[in-house]
């Protein structure tokens, strides 16, 4: 029986803040892969990128100095990073951060 297909891939994701103290690399190469019925839990100390990881995921990173530059988020197939922000903005609102693939 073929393996099904997973929900999210994160694949490679980047996001950095620049400052004028020089750049800041919050994410920097994240991957994981989880399935339908799969619990995920990010764990890390203080600052290690947990949060920027889930805003970058649903495009609520905070502009204009965070920008994710690189790397995937699949969800069914369908890039994320590829959704308008302000699309992804109002699913966040709506408290479903997956609309933006249903709307």
């Amino acid at each position: 029986m073929p393996e099904p297909s997973p929900l999210l891939v994160v694949d490679d994701l980047k996001t950095y803040f620049f400052t004028r103290r020089g750049i800041t690399k919050a994410v920097d190469g994240v991957s994981f892969t989880l399935h339908a019925g799969e619990t995920l839990a990010l764990v890390g100390e203080s600052g290690s990128g947990k949060s920027v990881t889930c805003l970058s995921l649903v495009r609520l990173v905070p502009e204009p100095a965070g920008r994710i530059v690189g790397g995937r988020v699949l969800f069914e197939g369908d890039d994320l990073l590829r959704k308008t922000r302000p699309r992804c903005a109002a699913c966040a609102a709506s408290r479903s951060p997956w609309c933006c693939k249903i709307r």
